[in-house]
């Protein structure tokens, strides 16, 4: 394994500062379309170094991994508020919720379990053992059959009927983050600057795609048309038919994570150094707003719908982040710009 990447996976843990006050910050730019309004809605205390977060399939429920404090914070979308904690293993980082919504699978990094949380009865049901180094990813398969976790240089495959590991599968050097679609998994190596396709229906590596950058492949998140894969100060789109890298954006920051809507419209790609999240056009990859929201940034998802965003906070908060739709987008002299462009 490289040196610098110890160093890499602690900082890519480390989550995100918001500030309490609620603004909004549209962008001027030309072109943008559909156009949209973004605006830090809301803080909500969680527990101690928060790292990544996932929304339920309803989108009632964000649950937010706690790294220090050894739980889960179970935040109520309505009243952006926390219902529940849920004690699990030592360090916990990934996240991952089948697509029915009655279960959630935390990947314990330093505890080298999966726990697994009945979010029905808001209980660890299951502790799954894991093996290699730690891992800060998880996803499950768009069929809920299995749940996908980088461990050493390959990916377990959790079966989610019986709680067990059904398979490994080689992939990179040094697997860190995964996202699915409906038909496969994606999953960045950080060691060797690659990026694993995976059939999820035959779990197994249809593709190796290069993501060569001055940072190392972390970040990822997918549709089923397009891939965002964040390496240091770039974005590369993939095309999730074809495999193959389409286009490069740059970006602010070299670390934090990224997420992209379910309508594909709308992705949002974390600046952890400046302590802030960038939002853009997906149709033109432009920025579109840029949300200061205080120090260091880390997790991101997205609800359902695609019309909040909630981000982890290095001062132990959530932020959440509200898209408006085309018809509530300023358009006035009252607009403001983007801070620095």
């Amino acid at each position: 394994m490289p040196t610098a990447l110890p160093s890499l996976l602690r900082r890519t843990s480390t989550v995100l500062t918001m500030t309490a006050a609620t603004f909004s910050l549209v962008a001027t730019t030309a072109g943008a379309a559909p156009a949209y309004s973004f605006a830090v809605a809301a803080t909500t205390p969680v527990g101690a170094a928060p790292s990544q977060v996932a929304v339920s399939p309803d989108g009632a429920a964000a649950y937010v991994t706690n790294a220090q404090s050894n739980d889960v914070s179970i935040l109520d979308t309505a009243t952006n508020t926390v219902t529940g904690t849920v004690p699990v293993g030592e360090a916990p980082g990934g996240i991952a919720i089948t697509p029915d919504g009655s279960g959630v699978y935390v990947v314990n990094a330093t505890g080298k379990t999966v726990s697994v949380i009945d979010t029905t009865t808001k209980t660890v049901t299951a502790s799954v053992p894991i093996t290699g180094s730690a891992s800060w990813g998880a996803a499950a398969s768009a069929d809920g059959a299995h749940v996908y976790v980088p461990t050493g240089d390959a990916i377990s495959v959790i079966d989610t009927a019986t709680n067990t590991i059904a398979a490994t599968i080689p992939v990179g050097s040094f697997p860190i983050l995964t996202a699915t679609n409906s038909t496969h998994l994606y999953v960045t190596n950080a060691g060797d600057y690659t990026v694993s396709v995976i059939d999820t229906a035959a779990n197994t590596v249809v593709a190796t795609i290069p993501v060569p950058a001055a940072g190392r492949p972390v970040a990822v998140t997918a549709t089923d048309q397009a891939v965002y894969v964040r390496s240091g100060t770039e974005v590369f789109v993939i095309d999730a038919v074809t495999n193959t890298v389409s286009t490069t954006f740059p970006v602010k920051g070299t670390l934090g994570g990224v997420a992209v809507t379910g309508d594909g419209n709308t992705l949002y790609v974390i600046d952890s150094e400046g302590g802030a999240v960038a939002v853009f056009d997906t149709a033109t990859n432009t920025e579109v707003a840029y949300l200061p929201v205080g120090a260091i940034t880390g997790g991101v998802a997205v609800s359902p719908d695609g019309n909040k965003a909630y981000v982890t906070s290095s001062d132990n908060i959530v932020a959440t982040i509200t898209r408006g739709g085309a018809n509530e987008a300023c358009t006035g002299s009252l607009c403001l710009p983007i801070p620095g462009r």
